[in-house]
């Protein structure tokens, strides 16, 4: 009898469909999207801001994606938790920083629940920038996650839209000082460092604090996909594996999402577990999620 209950466990876990949470989405309104061209990888862009929102959702359904944190302005992601419950709202300084009383209050209404993508890189600067200071301290006071951009940019970026952008900034190291500086902050570096993905472990093995997502190293181009894979076995290696967390970064291209989940999926070095971690235990843990 208990081996039959047990065996009749087992099939029920395996027939249960793994259920996600991704931390690294992007929303739009009609202002702001830049959308309506395909990715070199084959990924479509939609031509309107609603269109990538319904693709978005549609996927999220697809996918078993429970919670998405969706970054954007504040008109934007208050379009996405409007149109589907399951989005969480974070803020994405994008050009300039609202006011910090302004910041404090959208916090207090539950209208930011994370301070991400936070993207100062583009514009010559790293968290550890005075100008950021403010907001990272109402984050730790409040308990908001703060979702990092570490890593390098499109290609041409300097020259396309961010003449102070450059590849060294993004590294993990140079933001230290605000781990130390603010111990009880709860900090993800977005696409693992990218390059960087060394310093990423090494950092996560000094600060027991510290998250990484995947982001757009899932599925954008094999060079990226590469330093995915080579941050996994590393995080696996140094036993960090349990702060890694999906995220599509689907930026545009809804199908991103897609193309994320099957390659993540497809990574035979990890167990069913351990990406089961990645995909939801993990977030779940860092966002605080009942």
């Amino acid at each position: 009898m208990r081996f039959t209950l047990c065996f009749f466990l087992m099939l029920q876990a395996c027939w249960l469909p793994a259920q996600i949470i991704d931390v690294h989405l992007h929303g739009y309104t009609d202002q702001d999207y830049w959308g309506g061209r395909p990715h070199p990888s084959g990924a479509e862009s939609p031509p309107t801001a609603g269109e990538h929102m319904r693709q978005t959702i549609a996927l999220m359904d697809q996918h078993d994606i429970e919670y998405a944190v969706v970054s954007g302005s504040p008109e934007a992601t208050a379009q996405y938790v409007a149109a589907d419950p399951r989005f969480i709202p974070g803020y994405m300084d994008d050009g300039s920083l609202i006011p910090v009383s302004e910041f404090e209050q959208l916090i207090k209404e539950g209208r930011i629940k994370v301070f991400g993508e936070v993207s100062g890189v583009y514009r010559g600067a790293t968290l550890n920038d005075s100008i950021y200071q403010p907001y990272l301290a109402l984050c730790e006071e409040y308990g908001i996650p703060v979702a990092y951009h570490t890593g390098g940019g499109p290609p041409m970026t300097p020259y396309r839209c961010c003449p102070e952008f450059r590849i060294s900034l993004g590294d993990p190291f140079l933001i230290e000082d605000v781990l130390v500086r603010y111990p009880r902050l709860q900090l993800s570096l977005m696409h693992g460092g990218e390059v960087f993905f060394e310093h990423a472990v090494r950092m996560m093995t000094m600060y027991l604090h510290l998250y990484v997502d995947l982001g757009v190293l899932l599925w954008a181009a094999p060079p990226v996909q590469d330093y995915a894979v080579r941050l996994l076995k590393l995080a696996k290696q140094h036993g960090v594996l349990d702060r890694v967390m999906f995220g599509s970064d689907q930026m545009v291209w809804p199908g991103g999402i897609t193309k994320s989940v099957e390659f993540l999926n497809s990574l035979d070095f990890l167990t069913e577990e351990e990406k089961r971690m990645i995909l939801y235990d993990n977030a779940k843990r860092f966002l605080k999620l009942e």
